[in-house]
């Protein structure tokens, strides 16, 4: 059975699209097509191409079938600005089908594409033509793909363009990605020090913008590339962010107030005012302590008061706060652990069959659909777990009389199950090896019933990426400090469905993110040597010596499933098999692998539901305001 829906590129080892030539191109005209659209987000000419494919099949229509195929996979790719080297990604992918790279574009039909971008009208789909045939070689697109880039942005700043949906976020957000792009492709191809026409014109407009709007994180990620290209002098950015800043309310995202004062102190410190430069970034640092407010569980306090001590004793000088940050960290670690379930997930699942949570889902939010996906990942009770094994047991006993032996896929025995005794209670390891059995089914209905389409649903309206992702990871008493951007890119690849890079970003994180917030709750996993140098214990370990401890903070539950899926034997024990390069391609895309991925983002997320309307949801609909180019 396939589980996975047929989308347009899922052709498997066929070609993606058959080459379209410039005469095939001016068969159709694509003006005509969308002269009316002033929707500026990819997603919008993803539906009006693909819909057009199937009108032209239909027609019998070769040519027009052609172009159109061609365009709706140019127009699906995923713009990340975040990776340098690597802008643009898949829009989904599963072990065998994929969507489109950009390397299907290159040769004679990246060369098509630059002729015929300055062409075209609609800006994001000259921006795309252009962008895609630079990428590919043909450097004298550069230029194309940056002007349209910048009509992109001018577009949603003044209002001009219309949103994919307009109750949600602000139009600043919006005119981050196309500058982004602009500034990526401008370091290629313009001389040192200057910029490509018309971009500083419309950063300062997308500044401005920002500025006007209140908006926090574009207004400094738009402010550093002012800053960095000497549009605006420093000490106005400084004042502008400043200003901005002092003037949030209570109801303001913390970390986003966080941002605009540390764009206000690099600015006053290139403006080479050091006083004003330490005053606000005591500022940014009191944002993040403001957040012990927003989260009410006191290993999450104790995560933001670490957080506050390490940037304190960053900046230096504080003596004082450091000292006050330490006494309240130790208090909020004695008193971690008298609170059960920390992690515990309150949120139901949709027990629901594929096409139904396809449909359910394709009519949530970004923020929504992010929170309601950890209901697939709630781990099974154990306690009803081992008697519903228990129970198989006895009523197929010759099933257990002998020990069970597990080989590896070179056929080496790597495990031996215990056999099972009725005169005596069953062995933690009895109920471990049949209970992953059991689960083998279940995992199965919930990656393929629920998650995947579920993830599915979403992609088709959104293009997940890693700044989606960071206002949870942010959030998170999860992630240890210095790790944010790892989770980030981990989660924003589970989403696109890259579950090779998901696995190897996130699983080997578990480990020490489980030592964090054992030490979040006043335990020290740490071991030390007879010399006396301090080591960290391993998983396996951690699992064993502090099991009762951190089935208090995460729950029971939470624990058996994390040593069933990472650590034991005769379990997948992913986390040793991935450690040691073990896993062959096709095992990144079982369903325990992709419940393991999963699961990491429920831990991830659990710890923040409670505020996750008044912080997190906030943040994400501003970035979904118009969908992404």
């Amino acid at each position: 059975m396939n589980d996975e829906p047929v989308t347009e590129d899922a052709i498997g080892e066929q070609p993606l699209f058959d080459p379209v030539s410039r005469e095939d191109f001016a068969a159709v005209d694509l003006d005509a097509l969308t002269v009316g659209l002033r929707r500026l987000d990819r997603h919008a000419l993803v539906d009006l191409f693909w819909s057009k494919v199937k009108e032209a099949q239909d027609a019998g229509d070769a040519v027009a079938e052609r172009v159109y195929r061609l365009v709706s996979s140019l127009v699906g790719l995923h713009l990340r600005v975040e990776a340098e080297g690597d802008p643009f990604g898949l829009q989904w992918q599963s072990e065998a089908r994929r969507t489109a790279l950009p390397h299907d574009f290159s040769g004679d039909q990246s060369e098509v594409l630059a002729d015929i971008a300055p062409t075209i009208r609609h800006p994001t789909l000259r921006a795309r033509f252009a962008d895609i045939a630079y990428e590919t070689g043909v450097r004298r697109a550069g230029r194309t793909a940056i002007k349209a880039y910048c009509e992109v942005a001018r577009r949603f700043a003044d209002g001009s363009a219309e949103l994919q949906f307009p109750e949600m976020g602000t139009r600043a957000m919006d005119c981050v990605k196309p500058l982004e792009r602009c500034f990526m492709v401008n370091a290629r191809i313009a001389k040192r020090g200057t910029l490509v026409e018309p971009l500083a014109e419309t950063v300062r407009l997308a500044f401005a913008h920002a500025l006007d709007a209140r908006a926090y994180f574009p207004l400094t990620q738009i402010g550093r590339r002012v800053l960095q290209a000497r549009l605006i002098p420093a000490e106005e950015v400084a004042a502008a962010a400043a200003d901005l800043a002092a003037s949030a309310v209570p109801d303001d995202y913390c970390l986003a107030v966080k941002e605009c004062w540390q764009l206000a102190a690099d600015a006053y410190d290139r403006a080479g005012d050091a006083e004003a430069s330490r005053e606000a970034s005591i500022k940014a640092i009191e944002q993040t302590l403001a957040m012990v407010d927003t989260v009410t569980q006191s290993s999450a306090k104790a995560h933001w008061v670490k957080e506050t001590l390490r940037e304190f004793r960053a900046l230096g000088g504080v003596p004082e706060r450091v000292t006050e940050m330490r006494r309240r960290l130790r208090e909020l670690q004695d008193m971690s652990l008298d609170e059960f379930g920390s992690f515990s997930v309150p949120l139901d699942g949709i027990d629901e069959l594929r096409v139904q949570t396809f449909d359910e889902f394709k009519a949530l939010s970004l923020s929504d659909a992010m929170r309601a996906m950890i209901g697939f990942s709630i781990p099974d009770d154990v306690e009803e777990l081992k008697a519903e094994v228990l129970k198989q047991g006895r009523e197929f006993p010759l099933s257990n009389l002998f020990a069970a032996s597990y080989a590896d896929h070179e056929g080496r025995e790597v495990a031996r199950g215990p056999s099972l005794d009725f005169q005596d209670e069953p062995t933690e390891a009895w109920y471990k090896e049949h209970g992953i059995r059991y689960l083998g089914i279940i995992r199965r209905y919930r990656v393929h019933g629920n998650i995947e389409p579920a993830r599915q649903a979403v992609l088709e309206r959104y293009s997940v990426n890693e700044q989606h992702l960071l206002p949870i990871v942010q959030a998170s008493s999860f992630i240890p400090a210095g790790h944010h951007h790892i989770f980030s890119i981990g989660f924003a690849r589970l989403w696109q469905g890259d579950y090779a890079t998901a696995t190897h970003l996130l699983l080997p994180q578990v480990e020490n993110s489980l030592r964090h917030i054992l030490q979040m709750a006043g335990r020290d996993a740490a071991k030390i040597e007879e010399d006396g140098i301090e080591g960290d214990r391993p998983l396996n370990v951690l699992l064993t010596l502090y099991r009762a401890d951190l089935e208090v903070i995460l729950d029971q539950n939470i624990v058996w499933q994390i040593d069933s899926l990472l650590n034991f034997r005769p379990g997948p024990a992913l986390r040793n098999e991935l450690a040691h390069g073990k896993l062959a391609w096709n095992e990144f895309y079982t369903d325990e692998a992709i419940t393991a991925c999963w699961m990491v983002y429920m831990l991830t997320l659990a710890p923040i539901l409670r505020y996750w309307d008044s912080h997190v949801a906030p943040a994400l609909d501003a970035m979904t305001s118009s969908g992404e180019i």
